[in-house]
């Protein structure tokens, strides 16, 4: 009877311990996880201030989606370079089809990107276009390549000039009304 006490707690301890799920998720924000546009690109509510974006730094799931392009992707950005704006996605969210993606560039840079899934699988690979400037409107087509209706997906995009970081962020597309 004296080790009943310890047994209960060994137990308990036992049973309150168990293995965490060890595969990584992306968190999409706010707003339900997008910044909603119409079929013309115009913002439908709020802005999910997480999207479309300026990213400081990145997970190594995020790193790894870039490291063919062989530099490091935490380095700071090099600013008063190339600068990118007017970075979004429409419609969003997206029935079966295209979305579009539009990207700006005050100067001539290389632009690459990937749509991920919630677990950072791919769903679109790695893209590249070596010469983005000023503007370049990409359609995407979701009606296949692994999307699905009513999930969330990450399109990751970087900006750079051979080995020089100028801009880095990420956009949450929605499949399906």
């Amino acid at each position: 009877m004296k080790f009943l006490p310890a047994l209960l707690i060994v137990g308990i301890n036992l049973t309150a311990c168990h293995k965490k799920d060890a595969t990584p998720t992306i968190d999409f924000g706010p707003n339900g996880g997008i910044t909603a546009r119409d079929n013309t690109g115009y913002l439908q509510g709020s802005a999910d201030p997480t999207d479309w974006t300026l990213d400081e730094t990145w997970n190594q799931q995020e790193q790894d989606l870039f490291k063919d392009l062989g530099f490091n992707l935490n380095t700071p950005a090099v600013s008063g370079a190339a600068q990118a704006s007017r970075i979004l996605a429409w419609p969003n969210p997206v029935g079966a089809g295209q979305v579009s993606v539009n990207f700006e560039s005050n100067s001539p840079v290389a632009l690459s990107f990937v749509v991920v899934d919630a677990r950072y699988q791919v769903v679109l690979p790695l893209q590249t276009s070596p010469n983005l400037s000023p503007y370049h409107q990409y359609s995407l087509d979701v009606s296949g390549n692994g999307f699905r209706q009513g999930k969330l997906y990450r399109l990751y995009y970087v900006l750079y000039d051979g080995k020089i970081l100028h801009y880095k962020g990420h956009g949450d597309i929605k499949i399906g009304l």
